[in-house]
């Protein structure tokens, strides 16, 4: 899976990448995670892959684009002929995110108060989270400002709210 801390605010490169996966690219672009300037790369990237498509090519042969060289039909067709069915929604590519979120903090692979907190403000941000999301929100809010000895108990809470989430999820 395709871990998408590696794009936040630096430059698309295909060498960040584990596996190539334009479902998580859409995610992120959905999301804001990802800049219309990075998607030339991605274009390129995903033509190296295999994929083709009418927009793919514009999108790949594009330097140093700025805004108005690409329009959002172009993007949400060269991210269908990568096989997203796209746009997706703002909220389908946030509960996307929040569950990397908390499969690295289930994993260990990331700190389970940090990814908590991401949700909460990054993913959720700082507005009322969706209901899959609150038990993990309302935890990191309390955890913010909670005394240490409460530190483990909130711990094994988030790991089952985070657990509860991804098993509940559709």
């Amino acid at each position: 899976m395709l871990e998408f801390g590696a794009f936040f605010g630096v430059k698309y490169s295909p060498m960040e990448q584990v596996k190539f996966d334009p479902y998580n690219l859409a995610v992120l672009y959905y999301f804001g995670d990802l800049s219309y300037w990075q998607l030339p790369a991605i274009s390129a990237d995903a033509l190296e892959h295999g994929l083709d498509g009418r927009f793919l090519r514009r999108l790949a042969g594009l330097v140093n684009p700025v805004a108005s060289d690409i329009r959002p039909e172009e993007i949400d067709s060269a991210f269908r002929e990568m096989g997203v069915d796209a746009p997706l929604p703002k909220d389908q590519a946030r509960i996307a995110l929040a569950a990397g979120a908390a499969r690295r903090a289930i994993s260990g692979e990331s700190n389970v108060f940090n990814e908590a907190t991401h949700i909460r403000i990054h993913i959720c941000e700082w507005h009322e989270a969706p209901p899959e999301l609150q038990p993990i929100v309302a935890l990191s809010e309390e955890s913010e400002h909670a005394p240490r000895w409460k530190w483990k108990q909130l711990e094994q809470d988030l790991r089952a709210a985070m657990s509860d989430f991804l098993a509940n999820r559709k």
